[in-house]
């Protein structure tokens, strides 16, 4: 397997996710949640909520 981080700059490989980066892979482990990211969700507005 190919070890990225080594080839990647030092600075760059230092930098910590954003906070929404956090909430977007806490949010996908849970039941239940709809992500409202882009190009989300897969499947149509109901007429009511429109």
């Amino acid at each position: 397997m190919i070890d990225y981080a080594s080839r990647m700059n030092r600075e760059i490989v230092a930098l910590k996710p954003s906070g929404i980066r956090r909430f977007f892979d806490i949010a996908a482990e849970m039941d239940d949640v709809i992500s409202l990211s882009i190009g989300e969700p897969d499947f149509s507005t109901p007429w009511h909520v429109r």
